[in-house]
């Protein structure tokens, strides 16, 4: 039986594999939190096109100092979500509010052929841990399912990345999937898109230990259709 709460150190293989990061979010920085808190806001339109971001409002909106604001902001602007002009001006640039989605077309484009590349290829150990992992996720085997669904909605997502044989393609993807926690903060997943995920992941999983890649990639892409289905024209994949 699976512990009633989810424990990710359940699983060694995968935690070493992914870094404790990803293992125990919790422990992010004040920046990290600000980056988050002010990126949901540009998504969800509250802070739109254009806006003005002024460190003082800002810091005194999120209920911290000026100095993790400002980091935020620059890593903000390192991406392209916000632009600044030579007078330090920080505004949000147009189409930012759509980040999540572009995020998600990318990850359309290569995850497919990821999945396809890493069948066969991915250790016995972390492969156990997968498949643990899919039984601990199962919906309404224990009172932590949807927490073991979310993890391992990420984690499967980053190991095909991992052992895809392609290094730029697993930075991307890696980086792709350091937004998806705002996903999860917005609420986006109810039950019902939990447990048909769970169902799309347990699939991927058994054809990427099978090593038959062709079906990887025809389950990867349907999967990641299928989110964006389920968003019905939504901000939040």
């Amino acid at each position: 039986m699976p512990p009633a709460l989810f424990n990710p150190r359940r699983y060694p293989g995968l935690c070493v594999l992914l870094g404790e990061e990803i293992v125990d979010p919790e422990h992010r920085s004040l920046a990290d939190e600000a980056h988050d808190r002010i990126l949901l806001e540009i998504i969800k339109g509250k802070l739109s096109s254009g806006s003005e971001l002024k460190t003082t409002r800002l810091a005194e909106m999120l209920g911290m100092s000026r100095t993790p604001v400002m980091q935020a902001l620059s890593r903000l602007t390192a991406d392209g979500i916000v632009s600044q002009s030579l007078n330090q001006r920080a505004t949000v640039r147009p189409g930012a509010e759509n980040w999540l989605v572009d995020l998600h077309q990318v990850r359309q484009l290569l995850e497919p052929q990821a999945a396809r590349s890493c069948a066969g290829k991915i250790p016995d150990e972390i492969l156990s841990d997968l498949q643990l992992l899919v039984q601990d996720a199962k919906p309404g085997k224990s009172e932590g399912w949807q927490t073991a669904a979310r993890w391992l909605d990420q984690t499967l997502h980053l190991v095909i990345a991992e052992f895809g044989g392609n290094l730029a393609m697993r930075a991307i993807i890696r980086r792709c999937w350091s937004y998806k926690r705002l996903s999860y903060e917005a609420g986006n997943d109810s039950d019902r898109h939990l447990h048909e995920g769970w169902n799309q992941h347990a699939s991927l999983v058994e054809a990427i230990s099978a090593g038959d890649g062709n079906k990887a990639f025809d389950l990867m892409e349907a999967h990641l259709h299928a989110a964006v289905a389920g968003t019905a024209g939504g901000r939040i994949v």
